[in-house]
């Protein structure tokens, strides 16, 4: 079972707004699943942690990044 990254970097940033967290709960499993695959990524290849050492300000950045994959 894969860990949910996006929830995780959704509730991290709650203070900023659930807006993360609402967009991924609209996606199916698979692309929720995508998802996670896809913000992991972004975690290592910008930044070479794992999510739960972003701060912030990467978190948000993550977030953008991933959510233009699954924008029309």
């Amino acid at each position: 079972m894969r860990f949910p990254i996006v929830p995780l970097i959704s509730t991290v940033c709650a203070a900023l707004g659930l807006g993360g967290l609402y967009w991924y709960y609209q996606l199916s499993k698979e692309e929720q699943q995508e998802a996670d695959r896809i913000a992991m990524g972004y975690a290592r290849s910008l930044y070479n942690k794992t999510v739960e050492e972003l701060t912030s300000s990467e978190i948000d950045k993550i977030r953008a990044l991933t959510k233009s994959h699954f924008s029309a």
